[in-house]
């Protein structure tokens, strides 16, 4: 099975075309975003290898924030250690079942999708976050917390920023206030 999601940025002014491929052995997603933050083109392209319970085995992003290029490429073993492509290991990273890439809300669906919450319940979990427009990776914490059977409120910063997101019946982003909107077929 595979889903097609079109999402628009609202914070930035992007467009993200995105792929979601459902396998026997995981779930691949490959996707593009382009546009504008403020002044500044970005562009970035992304490629998620995940397990069937949505956690990361591998990802690779290149991205292009004005005229300046970057890449980040990790891959995790089933022990839960990250490397990078060239095989140095990312020991500040080791247990990240997950990550979050800045300029996408596909991102927020894997651990909606993998913990699998009952409304009311709530999750605090450590992931690998990828600030495009910062070209940075470093570890940040995360918390979700289900308000009904398809809003989730997502915290991070300690509580400082926090969103009420509205997904889907697959649990994918529909509306991130003031951040991304998917964009409904015509």
């Amino acid at each position: 099975m595979q889903k097609s999601i079109v999402w628009e940025g609202l914070a930035n002014d992007t467009e993200e075309h995105c792929s979601i491929n459902f396998l026997d052995t995981g779930i691949m997603v490959r996707s593009e975003v382009e546009g504008w933050a403020g002044t500044v083109p970005v562009y970035a392209e992304y490629f998620i290898r995940l397990d069937l319970q949505w956690n990361v085995k591998e990802f690779m992003i290149e991205f292009h924030v004005s005229d300046h290029k970057h890449a980040f490429n990790l891959t995790r073993d089933v022990a839960g250690n990250w490397a990078d492509s060239e095989g140095n290991a990312c020991p500040e990273f080791n247990g990240c079942s997950y990550i979050d890439i800045s300029l996408t809300p596909l991102t927020n669906s894997l651990p909606i999708n993998s913990l699998k919450m009952a409304i009311g319940e709530s999750h605090e979990f450590s992931l690998i976050y990828i600030d495009v427009l910062e070209a940075e990776m470093r570890l940040d914490h995360q918390k979700y917390t289900r308000q009904s059977s398809n809003s989730y409120r997502f915290e991070n910063d300690g509580g400082k920023f926090t969103a009420d997101i509205t997904v889907d019946e697959d649990g994918f982003v529909i509306d991130y206030p003031k951040l991304f909107q998917m964009l409904k077929p015509q």
